[in-house]
């Protein structure tokens, strides 16, 4: 079920491919200087990171899952 999942993830990656890197970069990057300015900051930004990693390595190993 989850290498379905994986699978579907890599799909939409390759439509996408080139949002992402960007996404990583700068949600990372604000998410990072939100926790350095208030220790009471939310963490959307590191968690949209974290999705999109997890996006963008679907995307690279997708042809690892057949």
């Amino acid at each position: 079920m989850l290498i379905r999942l994986m699978k579907g993830i890599g799909v939409f990656y390759h439509w996408t491919w080139f949002i992402w890197p960007f996404i990583l970069v700068f949600s990372f990057s604000n998410g990072l200087v939100e926790i350095i300015k208030d220790k009471n900051a939310t963490r959307k930004n590191l968690l949209t990171a974290a999705i999109s990693l997890l996006i963008i390595l679907a995307g690279v190993t997708t042809h690892a899952f057949n």
